[in-house]
């Protein structure tokens, strides 16, 4: 069985973080390997994937998302 490598939750709405907040049973702290990553939804979600399928780590997925948001649409 595959563990994962573990999981990007995208946020790009201040509710969104709260919702992720309100649905944690145990405080402010997210499960280890769980990043909770600002970026744009659809742009970062795709990036995320990308990243992710090429067997980029959990830290290449968090930085492909992240930089989404400097995506130019020319």
């Amino acid at each position: 069985m595959d563990g994962g490598a573990g999981v990007a939750v995208l946020v790009d709405l201040g509710s969104a973080v709260l919702t992720v907040k309100a649905l944690l049973a145990e405080g402010d702290e997210l499960p280890d390997g769980t990043r909770l990553v600002d970026a744009p939804f659809v742009e970062g979600a795709v990036a995320a994937v990308v990243t992710a399928s090429a067997g980029g780590d959990l830290d290449a997925v968090v930085s492909a998302a992240s930089e989404a948001y400097d995506y130019r649409k020319e």
